[in-house]
């Protein structure tokens, strides 16, 4: 993972916001220009029409420095009633003669002593800042005929209210968005991209089959703590099958070697000493040519001899491959069934259907299974009556061996079997799965019972899908 990921992470959170903040930077400028025109506009309006009411009006200086109308002269009046009647907006006011004297000035405006200094010439609006920090717009506008200037001031908050506030809080509500985009940023390092990356790390330096990644990540999101749980659990899966593995091919092996010593014992013990003994006859018939009856009882000792290696190599190639299988599925469990119950001393009942041809493999498959459980049966589970079932039922063909042991603890999963040394149920089911079968086992202290199903294909359907390669 490259380093400067959290740049490119960086640029990615906050490009977007970035222009989402760029584009409302452009509208707050527009926003604040229009209503700056608006207090502009609204101030001069305000100023110019005061000054039109004084312009219609005849205005005369009294004794005592007052402006009043000439026609309506009335005790309290003057241009300070004048001005302000019927205006009930927002605005002040101040009135001055031609050399800058304040003659009226609405009381509540504390910037009218300051605003009385501005140029009487310029009658373009201006935005200043008062005291108090806030925004006025003024406006001057002179009243012609009576030497006299008018001028208007609006305070932004009193004309605009909340859109002001707006206008000052905004670039605090940026910055502070930019602020949470980046802690966002932050948090996403911390909990998704170090986690991520230690991830990373971990699995390529990770032998699979062999090391397990760390389970915990307490800092990183549910979500990969998910991950890296579920990765554990593979890797222990990938731990397990390899020792499987070696466990298969130590199996081969094995098996292969006590192959090798059983034929060698079986030659030994048979064969060998039969030829032994054939030579024995042989050299005693050396020593007795003078006797023609001595001669022809060693000759029939030889040849009974003989004959017995003949026999017994003859059963060494039947063990080794069953001549039977040729015969089918019933005859080969019907001769392997005399020969065991001969050999181990056990009943073993028959039930057979005559089951049609199928492959030699499907028939050395169902042989070898019901070898090995019968050896099973009596062996490990003491058993002294076996019952053997055959069906075809059409599109399948069903096995079933039963017995009267004291049955076994079956494992969830049989190849566990294997893995500590016990090989016998796992080769059956091997074998099974091979042929495209499957093979299901249940046992209790009253007996083993041992399904065998294996599909069969018609010309018109194939076999169902949830039967493939399926164990139990």
């Amino acid at each position: 993972m490259r380093k400067n990921l959290l740049v490119q992470l960086t640029i990615a959170v906050l490009l977007p916001s970035l222009g989402a903040f760029l584009l409302a930077w452009v509208g707050f400028c527009q926003f604040e220009k229009t209503m700056e025109g608006l207090a502009y506009s609204y101030v001069q309006n305000l100023a110019r029409g005061a000054a039109a009411r004084l312009e219609s009006t005849k205005w005369d200086l009294r004794p005592d420095g007052i402006w009043q109308p000439l026609q309506e002269y009335t005790p309290g009046g003057g241009i300070e009633g004048f001005i302000t009647e019927d205006l009930p907006i927002p605005g002040m006011f101040a009135v001055f003669d031609q050399f800058g004297t304040l003659l009226y000035g609405t009381p509540d405006v504390p910037l009218l002593s300051v605003l009385s200094n501005q140029p009487f010439a310029n009658r373009t609006p201006s935005k200043i800042r008062g005291p108090d920090g806030s925004f006025y717009t003024i406006a001057i506008y002179p009243v012609h005929r009576k030497n006299l200037y008018v001028l208007a001031a609006v305070s932004w908050n009193q004309l605009l209210g909340p859109m002001v506030t707006l206008t000052t809080f905004w670039p605090f509500m940026v910055g502070i968005l930019g602020l949470i985009g980046i802690f966002a940023v932050f948090i996403m390092w911390q909990k998704v991209i170090m986690p991520l990356k230690d991830l990373e790390e971990e699995v390529s330096i990770l032998k699979w089959g062999e090391d397990v990644p760390q389970k915990n990540a307490p800092e990183a999101v549910t979500e990969l703590q998910k991950l890296r749980s579920a990765l554990v659990m593979l890797s222990h899966s990938a731990i397990d099958k390899a020792n499987l593995s070696r466990r298969y091919v130590t199996d081969i092996v094995k098996v292969q070697e006590e192959e090798r010593s059983r034929i060698s014992r079986e030659i030994h013990d048979g064969p060998l000493q039969d030829v032994t003994a054939v030579i024995q006859r042989l050299r005693l018939l050396s020593s007795d040519l003078d006797s023609p009856d001595k001669i022809r009882e060693r000759i029939t000792e030889a040849e009974n001899a003989a004959l017995a290696g003949v026999r017994e190599m003859r059963e060494v190639c039947n063990n080794l491959t069953p001549p039977w299988l040729d015969l089918g599925i019933a005859q080969a469990l019907t001769e392997l069934s005399e020969r065991q119950s001969a050999q181990l001393g056990i009943k073993i009942h028959l039930d057979l259907d005559e089951v049609r041809e199928v492959p030699n493999d499907v028939t050395m498959a169902f042989f070898r299974v019901t070898q090995e459980a019968v050896n099973n049966s009596v062996n490990h589970g003491k058993a002294e009556e076996v019952k053997i079932t055959l069906r075809d039922l059409g599109d399948k063909i069903v096995l079933k061996i039963e017995d009267d042991g004291k049955g076994f603890i079956v494992p969830k999963d049989i190849t566990e079997l294997r893995v500590k040394g016990h090989r016998g149920l796992s080769n059956m089911q091997e074998r099974m799965f091979l042929v495209g079968g499957k093979l299901s086992i249940s046992s209790s202290p009253q007996g083993t019972v041992i399904i065998c199903k294996l599909p069969i294909k018609n010309s018109s359907e194939e076999t169902s899908s949830d039967s493939q390669g399926v164990l139990f």
